[in-house]
């Protein structure tokens, strides 16, 4: 089977990761990949490297956002794509934007969509562009049973399948690095408690209600840092965060790491920490970054809201939704009992490992291709 795959922005573990896995089931003869130089180089590469007989890459954006969006780059990727599909005989189209549906609408080859978030807040406009791409497509994949839920009540339809994202284990375990050593290497304190915070800085992340509750963490427990590690920026929802930081004196407690980091690099991130927080208001399925600091087995918290509570299972631990003070009494549980950070670290690594795995995930896909090509939709 021959796989036309195209990425979105730069979710590395998704856009190389899970083709990697794809050609590695049975059935799947090559994938094409449609995507751009900038996820290249943030991770990709480790990807196509290991897999490049079976692998070919088309570069159909840079992935710079206002080098793609000039009027004379657009029309070209557009021409581009379509050739691609048309010349090509391709027996599955993997779309994960709604960008490429027009120019492949007319091209009769089974098309499926995963729409990478969850329409908590979805309005009119948004519930029409999905609603486009769902008559546009044979399979539409939603990533959790609450993006689901949510779009049959925002949008009213439902998505035909639900697919988890998924982790690449062999990168991400317990056993990718030593603590002691993944800190020295990072520059990071041997002697602190760190606390890892890791997304896009931006108002629905909610970073705040980690800031607001660290006066109290500290109260109890003076050597905690906090790594806010981040690649993507608002700029005013940073200086919104700044100035939080300042006004409540914790700038010894607070470390901001910003810049893109290669994914092969992440997990001395993960294997440094004691602890990762997710404190966002709305997630696809939890967040890639969570899913990767649960199969390094770090001891996971994460905000009561949107799907975060479907990803993190039965395997960390949960605070009210944007509840600073209850966030800074579930940290100072973990933090200060062993032996439950010690179970944590199993029960997070273990979802993962039992049902996140990107073999599986890889084969759920397979199923569904086979499905569209040899029986219709199933």
């Amino acid at each position: 089977m021959k796989v036309l795959f195209e990425s979105i922005g730069v979710l590395v573990h998704y856009n190389f990761s899970l083709p990697y896995y794809l050609t590695k089931v049975s059935e799947i003869h090559s994938i094409a990949l449609l995507t751009g130089l900038f996820p290249i180089s943030m991770g990709g590469y480790y990807y196509i490297s290991r897999a490049w007989k079976k692998i070919k890459v088309y570069l159909s954006r840079t992935g710079v956002g206002f080098i793609d969006e000039l009027k004379y780059v657009k029309p070209i990727r557009e021409r581009l794509i379509k050739r691609i599909a048309t010349k090509q005989r391709y027996d599955v189209v993997h779309l994960n934007s709604t960008e490429a549906l027009s120019q492949l609408s007319g091209v009769k080859i089974p098309k499926l969509f995963v729409l990478h978030g969850s329409p908590d807040y979805a309005d009119k406009q948004t519930c029409k562009m999905l609603g486009d791409a769902y008559s546009k497509v044979d399979a539409f994949v939603a990533v959790s049973r609450h993006a689901a839920y949510m779009l049959r009540g925002k949008c009213g339809f439902e998505p035909t399948h639900v697919i988890h994202h998924g982790v690449d284990v062999e990168l991400f375990n317990p056993l990718s690095y030593a603590k002691d050593h993944a800190r020295a290497t990072l520059g990071l304190p041997q002697d602190k408690k760190i606390i890892l915070w890791n997304a896009r800085l931006s108002p629905e992340k909610r970073l705040e209600t980690l800031i607001y509750a660290l006066p109290k963490v500290v109260k109890e427990f003076k050597d905690v840092v906090v790594i806010v590690k981040t690649r993507a920026v608002v700029k005013d929802y940073e200086a919104k965060i700044r100035s939080i930081v300042r006004k409540l004196n914790l700038g010894a407690h607070v470390i901001f790491d910003k810049g893109w980091t290669p994914l092969v690099k992440m997990p001395m991130y993960y294997r440094a920490s004691d602890l990762y927080v997710n404190t966002s208001v709305t997630e696809a399925f939890g967040s890639l970054t969570m899913l990767e600091a649960m199969a390094c087995g770090i001891p996971t918290i994460a905000n009561n809201a949107s799907s975060n509570p479907e990803a993190l299972g039965n395997g960390g631990l949960l605070y009210d939704k944007d509840d600073s003070f209850d966030l800074a009494e579930k940290i100072l549980k973990i933090l200060t009992d062993e032996r439950l950070s010690m179970l944590l670290s199993y029960k997070v690594s273990r979802r993962v490992f039992e049902e996140l795995t990107l073999k599986k995930i890889s084969e759920k896909y397979v199923k569904l291709y086979n499905s569209l090509v040899h029986e219709g939709i199933s």
